[in-house]
């Protein structure tokens, strides 16, 4: 898939912006790849708004720890 130079800047910055913050650092299941490779499936479905891209991104990293202690069971 192609994306327009604007877009790509969006999708580097939602992901520069979730790798930085906290909330990223405390949960150690998700790499930065899994993070990435988020982004551009929402990219894929249309979302182009950094501020949802990153909600979305923190909301995936949440549920996947909710999940986590489950799987393991």
């Amino acid at each position: 898939m192609s994306y327009e130079p604007t877009t790509i800047a969006t999708l580097r910055r939602a992901l520069d912006e979730v790798i930085r913050d906290s909330r990223f650092r405390q949960r150690k299941q998700a790499s930065v790849l899994e993070v990435a490779e988020y982004i551009l499936a929402q990219a894929a479905i249309g979302e182009r708004d950094l501020e949802r891209l990153k909600a979305s991104a923190f909301q995936k990293l949440i549920a996947g720890e909710a999940r986590l202690p489950s799987e393991a069971a």
